[in-house]
């Protein structure tokens, strides 16, 4: 997927965590960016929350609705967390580290990310996809937003022999 901030105007991201959005049983996304341009804080690097993925319990999942469309579905047992003055605490102790062009960042499953507006009148461009493990090792789950079809796979890197 390739993502484009357009000079003062490419909008902020939200904290989230990719396992929310391709959710397995375990956990197993990995998501790959790459930075196919300089990252700063005026045109809306990555930040990331150090050490959330070990922190951070998935609350939910993207879903397909049943009436149709999409949405978020609580994860069974997943506790409902209300608003507190920590989220400003929490802002705080992001990171936003320097990404030059050509950067590739990892981002395990589970880390708290995002990002800001880009109020620069530069672009911030960059090339994004996301890994999951598959049958034996991860369930994927068949209410998950993006589904594979039979025209439409998703692609494999190895094959698993039993």
């Amino acid at each position: 997927m390739l993502i484009f901030k357009q000079p003062e105007i490419g909008g902020k991201v939200g904290e989230h965590n990719d396992s929310t959005f391709l959710y397995t049983n375990p956990p197993s996304a990995l998501g790959f960016w790459f930075a196919l341009e300089d990252c700063t804080p005026t045109n809306g690097a990555l930040s990331f929350l150090p050490g959330s993925h070990k922190t951070t319990q998935l609350k939910s999942r993207f879903v397909r609705l049943p009436q149709g469309g999409t949405g978020f579905e609580p994860l069974p047992g997943a506790a409902e967390e209300a608003p507190t003055s920590e989220s400003k605490e929490k802002d705080d102790k992001y990171i936003q580290p320097p990404c030059p062009a050509g950067t590739l960042v990892l981002i395990h499953g589970s880390v708290l990310h995002k990002s800001e507006k880009n109020t620069s009148s530069k672009t911030r461009y960059a090339y994004t996809f996301h890994m999951i493990e598959s049958e034996p090792y991860a369930q994927y789950d068949e209410k998950n937003w993006l589904q594979p079809t039979k025209e439409m796979p998703f692609s494999k890197l190895f094959a698993v022999h039993a």
